[in-house]
């Protein structure tokens, strides 16, 4: 059946119509499900319950014998040594809070970029979109004032002669317009795509925003709870050496040093018992960590190395380090020249560790493994520069003067050209080395809580002590390690 002119054309509008209907906008997108919202810290703000101080009449009765007063006074001691855990707990739960919110505020800021190009994308997919519709409106227009005709074979046209009609049905879908319509279809599809991974990235973005908004409420009650422990505390403290002072007839100065003694032998102690157990054991979930048992060595400088380090290098290490004694006793044997000979790599060992003991440090060279004054006391050296104003603690803080304990750490190394993760469990997880606690050298990262979700990180200074970024409060100090021992310090630190 032959069609008239008219039906040509209405054909071809049909055409046109139903091509525009299904290349259309697309529509919104369809939800996704949300993404999980990370665990607030447990017991975020909570301190515990402070110790009753000794009323008078307890203290009054307590004089009445020595051994009652050396029994009033050892409990005195034990209820300031409770006060003083209590602090450490309260400060705990605070940098697990602030933690939190970093980690939040990171996330947050990943989300939002994410979202960020996902809606650029989405825009480009858009116009692609809107530019193929008009050329499939105008390929449109042309079939419909065309009768389905190409203009230039319209003048071609005379009569109702089947042939023309056949070429004018056969020109509406030659390749040109194949591929037209084609890519008007795949630039729908994509803009359809990209908006809905939009949308999805977008309420990633703002769930990323409300779980930072809980994280901060979390950080400001943990941090008005730890400060009204150390308010407490010091009360507390006030009261029960002035006990003290009355009981054993000295001066509350005298008897607040006494305490002061007696906390830092418990801290060391602490610390003590922390280190030892870490030696003693392998790390946990690390065991490709203590194959290289060679990089204790740098730290091995009066320190208890070589039982890692003798199945690494049996020769040299195992009685290198501990005792060069052994050495010249394995030496007198070969220095006669014609036994040595026969041992090819043995021979040359033995002749340079005689000299001293950087003989083994050939060994571990090339392991990597801070170097006194290298790229690690960069990383210090400017991290001791942060200390004190203008430069302050800030929750998520990379600088360029707030700081969070692991945007501190990052910040350090990266002015000494090394480039770390950004949180403090990452830090720790991506280090190319971990040793024990005591092989800690300047320029390891000591962490705190628990493997692999750890809550603050430090620089290790040497002598004890480390420069951190540890809170609104105390902003970027350098503290004593005992003083945090009872915090979840990990019994490993990580060397870059």
């Amino acid at each position: 059946m032959s069609w008239t002119g008219s039906g040509r054309k209405t054909a071809a509008l049909c055409t046109a119509v139903v091509l525009l209907g299904t290349l259309a906008l697309p529509a919104q997108a369809s939800p996704r499900a949300s993404l999980p919202e990370t665990a607030g810290p447990a017991a975020a703000g909570r301190v515990p319950a402070s110790p009753e101080i000794p009323s008078p009449e307890e203290i009054a009765a307590a004089k009445s014998s020595e051994s009652a007063t050396a029994a009033e006074v050892t409990r005195i001691d034990g209820l300031l040594a409770d006060a003083s855990a209590a602090q450490e707990t309260s400060l705990g739960a605070s940098l697990q809070a602030n933690n939190a919110y970093g980690e939040a505020l990171v996330e947050l800021a990943t989300r939002r970029e994410a979202a960020a190009v996902a809606a650029a994308r989405a825009a480009a997919a858009g116009a692609q979109q809107a530019k193929t519709r008009k050329q499939i409106g105008q390929l449109a227009g042309d079939l419909y004032r065309n009768g389905g005709l190409n203009p230039a074979l319209s003048s071609f046209v005379s009569g109702t002669g089947q042939a023309l009609e056949d070429a004018a049905t056969l020109e509406a879908v030659t390749a040109g317009r194949a591929r037209a319509f084609q890519s008007a279809e795949t630039a729908a599809a994509a803009a359809q795509s990209l908006t809905e991974s939009a949308a999805d990235a977008k309420r990633a973005a703002d769930e990323a925003a409300t779980t930072a908004e809980a994280r901060k409420a979390d950080a400001d009650r943990a941090a008005a709870a730890q400060r009204q422990a150390v308010a407490d505390a010091k009360a507390q403290r006030k009261a029960l050496v002035g006990q003290l002072a009355n009981l054993k007839h000295t001066t509350a100065a005298l008897e607040s040093a006494r305490v002061d003694a007696l906390d830092r032998q418990r801290q060391q102690e602490q610390l003590a018992a922390l280190t030892a157990a870490a030696s003693a054991e392998p790390q946990p979930g690390a065991a490709s960590q203590p194959a290289s048992a060679s990089q204790p060595a740098p730290a091995a400088p009066g320190r208890d190395t070589s039982p890692g380090q003798q199945p690494a290098a049996p020769v040299p290490a195992a009685p290198a380090g501990p005792a060069p004694a052994p050495q010249p006793a394995h030496a007198p044997a070969p220095a006669p020249q014609p036994a040595p000979a026969p041992a090819p790599a043995p021979a040359p060992a033995p002749a340079p560790a005689p000299i001293p003991v950087p003989a083994p440090a050939p060994v571990p060279a090339p392991v990597p493994a801070p170097i006194s004054g290298g790229s690690n006391q960069t990383a210090i050296s400017v991290a001791l520069g942060k200390t004190g104003s203008p430069f302050f603690y800030q929750y998520g803080g990379t600088g360029a003067y707030g700081f969070d304990c692991s945007g501190l750490v990052q910040n350090a190394f990266a002015a000494a050209g090394k480039y770390l993760p950004r949180t403090a469990s990452e830090q720790f997880a991506q280090a190319p080395v971990h040793v024990p606690l005591s092989q800690a050298q300047p320029g390891d990262l000591l962490v705190w809580g628990s493997a692999p979700g750890f809550y603050h990180v430090a620089i290790y200074l040497g002598g004890g002590r480390v420069v951190q970024a540890l809170n609104p409060d105390a902003g970027i100090t350098v503290t004593d390690v005992a003083a945090m021992s009872g915090m979840q310090l990990y019994g490993y630190v990580a060397r870059y």
